[in-house]
């Protein structure tokens, strides 16, 4: 959460409002998902899915 906090501290320089919507998927026995989102979303674009 941390970072959160100082990425919300960070753009209060731009603007006197900052919105911040923060979601969480947690399930037990699945570890890299957000890698693997990422690596999925990069092969469809490579692969021409992304437009």
């Amino acid at each position: 959460m941390d970072v959160v906090k100082r990425a919300t501290e960070a753009v209060t320089a731009y603007g006197s409002r900052v919105s911040l919507v923060l979601k969480a998927d947690i399930r037990r026995g699945y570890s890299g998902e957000l890698d693997g989102k990422i690596e999925r979303l990069e092969r469809a674009i490579d692969e021409g899915h992304g437009s």
